[in-house]
């Protein structure tokens, strides 16, 4: 395939990111002989595939991604598409455990960011390493400075993200009310967008919401969508989240929950996404519904270590 051709393609799977990342996937993987390709190419290819892996929680294929990537950190391209490269760093190594690196990973983002979009994103970034770490009061205080700037600058992609992650930091903290506020703000602002992603999440997490205040009509009425979204979009820790909280709702209105069932659920509990969501499902899901689950053991802070971090730490990628 020609360099055009090829280019064409990337360019093809970029715009069906969004609205179908199962697709990019598709024809990202119909592409022969990357590693022949030139180094910008084979960039590009890896930062809309590391792209995919976070919409899809795939995170194995990120990290795969990712150090693909640095073998060419000498590169012009590299140094000129440093704030994405570094942000898709943060979130795998925030992902994997690694928080002190991934803000370290966000922060050289943040330093070649060159709009208020990406600024603004990054910002939300470090809070959420900050929620990570257990530091809530500076996450949501980065978050409401945050969201008040990205309505400012009428910025609704990030307005929406900020609400969501709003949302997630109170219903984690048991504040039910603040956690509805936010995330049907978010939903309704990702509808607008058309953002799949985005409404998956805010619309589980409305979900789990709605549970725990066992408010049984919001719940049917939100199932519906979200069902359907969720069952449409390639993520299995997402399928694995709904799948519990459609066993709450039939335990809440007075269903049976079989032995095949609990198994299913046993099996989807491995798949979720984070160590709190399945604090989530443990306090308010597995006891209602009789099961015992092992529970996320502590994590220990641990580094990160590899030949070109150190580059990270310093922020310093001079050719």
């Amino acid at each position: 395939m020609s360099v055009s051709g090829f280019k064409n393609k990337l360019d093809l799977a970029e715009d069906y990111l969004v609205v179908s990342p199962s697709r990019s996937i598709t024809i990202l993987e119909s592409l022969d002989n990357l590693d022949n390709a030139p180094p910008e190419l084979f960039i590009r290819w890896h930062q809309i595939y590391a792209r995919t892996a976070v919409y899809t929680s795939h995170y194995d294929q990120l990290h795969k991604s990712l150090e693909a990537i640095f073998k060419h950190h000498k590169t012009a391209y590299f140094q000129q598409n440093m704030t994405s490269i570094m942000s898709a760093l943060g979130i795998w190594l925030r992902h994997a455990g690694y928080f002190n690196d991934a803000e370290l990973a966000f922060e050289c983002s943040y330093k070649h960011t060159k709009n208020d979009r990406q600024r603004l994103t990054l910002i939300n970034s470090i809070a959420i390493v900050a929620s990570s770490k257990g530091d809530y009061i500076k996450a949501r205080n980065l978050y409401i400075d945050n969201h008040k700037i990205a309505l400012d600058l009428n910025l609704s992609n990030v307005a929406a993200l900020i609400e969501s992650n709003l949302g997630y930091l109170a219903l984690y903290e048991g504040n039910t009310a603040d956690a509805e506020s936010w995330l049907r703000k978010a939903f309704i602002n990702y509808q607008k967008i058309n953002k799949r992603a985005g409404q998956v999440s805010a619309g589980l997490n409305l979900l789990m919401v709605f549970l725990i205040q066992e408010n049984v009509v919001n719940f049917e009425r939100l199932h519906e969508p979200t069902s359907t979204l969720t069952h449409a979009f390639p993520n299995e820790a997402k399928k694995a989240l709904l799948l519990w909280l459609e066993a709450g709702y039939k335990k809440l209105t007075g269903g049976y929950i079989s032995r095949n069932e609990k198994e299913q659920l046993q099996v989807a509990y491995k798949q979720l996404e984070s160590d709190k969501i399945k604090m989530l499902v443990h306090n308010h899901l597995a006891k209602k519904l009789e099961m015992s689950l092992e529970l996320p053991t502590t994590q220990t802070p641990k580094r990160f270590s590899s030949t070109w971090f150190n580059l990270v730490k310093t922020c310093n990628w001079e050719i």
